[in-house]
């Protein structure tokens, strides 16, 4: 499963495949988490993030999602909405580098990625010391969750960001307004 929050027993179940460095994702989360966090706050919701990777970047953010303590887990995700561009920008500005160091095998490469990215003082904000970033998106543990992940999406016939389901069902949300109605 992906990153929970909510009474399981609510009403309603609200899922989202996004990635962490999609654009329309980090604009849901900044326009529709208030009314989502409304909602579990209120007992009414259970909202599960489930990771979707299209970008390479996304691999150690996604890591470093799993690996903050789990009451910081969407503080996290929200954080690194608002930094994403960012750290999108900082990567591809050092692609050449990035690309010459995929030889030496994906934990150096995430460990890379994260410094290029300047992802350790998001991670630090929640709960995440830099030593523990490193060992984070190092762990074989954590990457073969990671693949778990992306093959279950697959196997849901996901292919992109953000998706949802509220209840089991693959619906369309275009904005608040979209979210509102799915859930009532």
């Amino acid at each position: 499963t992906g990153f929970k929050a909510g009474a399981p027993d609510a009403r309603a179940t609200l899922v989202e495949y996004g990635s962490l460095h999609c654009p329309h994702c980090a604009h849901f989360a900044e326009q529709g988490m208030p009314e989502i966090a409304g909602r579990i706050r209120a007992g009414k919701l259970q909202f599960e993030f489930r990771p979707f990777l299209i970008f390479p970047q996304d691999i150690p953010a996604t890591l470093i999602a799993k690996c903050v303590p789990a009451s910081r887990r969407f503080a996290f995700i929200e954080d690194y909405y608002r930094n994403s561009a960012a750290v999108t920008e900082r990567v591809r500005a050092a692609a050449g580098e990035l690309n010459a160091m995929r030889e030496q095998g994906v934990p150096a490469l995430n460990r890379r990625v994260v410094a290029v990215g300047q992802m350790k003082p998001i991670a630090a904000r929640h709960g995440l010391a830099p030593a523990a970033v490193d060992q984070c998106v190092s762990d074989p543990k954590n990457m073969a969750w990671l693949e778990a992940m992306q093959a279950r999406a697959s196997a849901a016939g996901v292919t992109g960001t953000p998706t949802f389901e509220v209840d089991g069902k693959r619906i369309r949300l275009a904005s608040v307004d979209d979210l509102k109605a799915a859930l009532d």
